[in-house]
């Protein structure tokens, strides 16, 4: 016979869920583990079609471990989630060969 007093594994999921959802209400990015990178926060689909917030990215998150990612207030810096959202900076673009000088003026002349 099942104990009534102990709460189902549904039930335990729902509550995680509902705690993490909580601790995002106030607007919170979120950040993984000691990560440097702030993402944007999206309701993501986890056990038992249980919705909980995730990077909006859909970047790895440590396995299924509720406690690997956090709220963090600072502004989101994954470039994934900017070029989501359309804000991503455009003057962000890195050059690829930039040259010195000396080669610059010498494509001008011809030997």
């Amino acid at each position: 016979m099942e104990d009534v007093s102990t709460p189902g594994l549904h039930e335990a999921l729902a509550t995680i869920a509902a705690a993490a959802r909580a601790a995002y209400s106030g607007g919170s990015n979120l950040r993984v583990r000691s990560s440097g990178i702030v993402h944007e926060v999206a309701m993501t689909r986890w056990f038992a079609d249980e919705r909980r917030p995730g990077p909006a990215c859909m970047v790895g998150v440590s396995g299924w471990d509720p406690a690997a990612a956090h709220p963090d207030r600072g502004a989101v810096t994954c470039r994934r989630c900017l070029k989501l959202t359309h804000t991503e900076l455009a003057s962000e673009q890195l050059a690829l060969f930039v040259p010195e000088p000396d080669q610059a003026s010498a494509r001008g002349t011809t030997s």
